[in-house]
């Protein structure tokens, strides 16, 4: 049975990416909801939600 190396270096820069990731989804979503009406969001929404019942 082969043994599991782990490189936690490696580890440690997919945790920075993945952070910086969040980041900027969080920055693109605040940028759609101060552009787009309240209704136009909440119509697309409901197109989501009705998608997956």
């Amino acid at each position: 049975m082969k043994q599991l190396r782990i490189n936690l270096e490696e580890l440690k820069e997919d945790k920075k990416r993945n952070f910086k990731d969040r980041l900027n989804f969080i920055d693109s979503w605040v940028d759609y909801i101060k552009t787009h009406s309240d209704k136009e969001w909440s119509e697309q929404q409901k197109i989501l939600i009705n998608k997956k019942q």
